[in-house]
């Protein structure tokens, strides 16, 4: 499937690490001397997509001044200013929906998190999922995934994805932050919008419900979730492996 273009959700704040921030993006914390979101990007170039929409937020400007306009990345980056950036990350990639169904020729975009780190072979592989659904990256070793109490849970049955949340009860795998979609999701996020269910993952269970999203398992590759003190230091252990 080809798969050229990607959304980084980048707008909100990052409270739980405002220590580090400094009044600066969460995303801009810097990890081995380069910015969180700067290692997103090469890992996201390296599995061949192109063009990178950022979503951008609290301090746009300074997040947009420090990463420019892509080349030093191979990529291509533009931005969208979500206005309501304090509000849960649905609205950020519903936001974008004109000009990613605009701009994604081909149909399917990845959507990643800006403070996700994902090896570029597992970014690669949910680009080129061979299913027409839209993907979802799980984690199903369990033991590996860093914090476990603030990840998203998800209940497979049959392979197939049945559940999803942070307060799932039942769950036999973790989502990773890394998602393809087409236009289902903005489908998807105006039915959860509507009813007042504002985060990505209230549009991602709409999918599950009408059997629209597959799931792709990573492989043996580290990935980590930067929300907090502990998982930073983590990263800054993990980081280089990235790219091995």
């Amino acid at each position: 499937m080809k798969c050229e273009h990607a959304v980084i959700l980048a707008a909100g704040k990052g409270s739980r690490l405002k220590d580090l921030c400094q009044e600066k993006p969460k995303c801009l914390i810097e990890i081995k001397d380069q910015p969180i979101i700067a290692w997103v990007l090469r890992s996201i170039s390296l599995a061949g997509i192109k063009k990178v929409t950022i979503v951008t937020g609290y301090k746009r400007k300074i997040l947009e001044q420090s990463i420019g306009d892509g080349k030093e990345f191979g990529l291509r980056i533009d931005y969208f200013y979500n206005t309501r950036w304090n509000k849960p990350n649905g609205i950020s990639l519903y936001c974008v929906k004109d000009r990613i169904i605009n701009e994604a020729k081909e149909g399917f975009f990845l959507t990643m998190m800006s403070d996700h780190l994902i090896h570029w072979e597992e970014i690669r592989r949910t680009a080129q999922a061979p299913t027409q659904n839209c993907v979802l990256a799980i984690e199903k070793n369990l033991q590996k995934v860093f914090d476990i109490s603030d990840a998203t849970k998800v209940r497979l049955e049959d392979g197939k994805p049945t559940a999803i949340g942070k307060r799932l009860r039942k769950y036999n795998a973790v989502d990773c932050g890394l998602f393809r979609f087409d236009k289902r999701i903005f489908e998807a996020l105006e039915e959860s919008i509507s009813n007042g269910n504002l985060a990505l993952t209230d549009g991602v269970r709409r999918l599950i419900e009408k059997k629209q999203l597959d799931v792709i398992a990573i492989g043996n590759h580290p990935w980590i979730d930067i929300d907090t003190p502990r998982t930073y230091r983590q990263a800054l252990r993990i980081v280089e492996k990235l790219f091995s």
